[in-house]
């Protein structure tokens, strides 16, 4: 009970400073994902694709900006190395993406995949089943 006490102040606290848009109707969930924290302001929607790859939908007022991964299979902690032997996976800006277009594809097995823009968490995904035993 003290954890769901807690949760709400962070949340309450979040919401009071402006920190994240949220979701009108609480947490929404992409495939096996749920979106733990979404700035909606930047990203606008989450697709995975059958073969578990995840894609955004940016705004593009935010498509030229680097993006920087994260993956884990524990909450905020014990980060895993990507495919190429680092713990931040970028995305660099500057890619040409198309306006309105999914993309910054990315496949991982991990329980928890949080991306960063400009030092901020844009968007921290959970596998449904994992974040939910851990909410309990």
């Amino acid at each position: 009970m003290k954890n769901s006490h807690l949760r709400l102040s962070i949340l309450l606290t979040a919401i009071l400073s402006g920190s994240f848009p949220l979701f009108a109707d609480g947490e929404k969930t992409y495939g096996p994902y749920t979106a733990i924290a979404q700035n909606a302001e930047i990203v606008k929607d989450v697709k995975i694709a059958e073969n578990g790859r995840i894609y955004l939908l940016l705004n593009p007022d935010f498509k030229e900006k680097e993006i920087i991964l994260k993956n884990s299979n524990f909450y905020q902690s014990g980060y895993r190395n990507w495919f190429n032997g680092e713990k931040e996976l970028i995305s660099p800006a500057g890619q040409g993406k198309a306006p309105n277009e999914f993309t910054d594809w990315v496949e991982t097995t991990a329980n928890y995949v949080e991306y960063y823009m400009d030092g901020q968490l844009i968007l921290h995904l959970g596998k449904t089943e994992v974040h939910a035993a851990r909410s309990q």
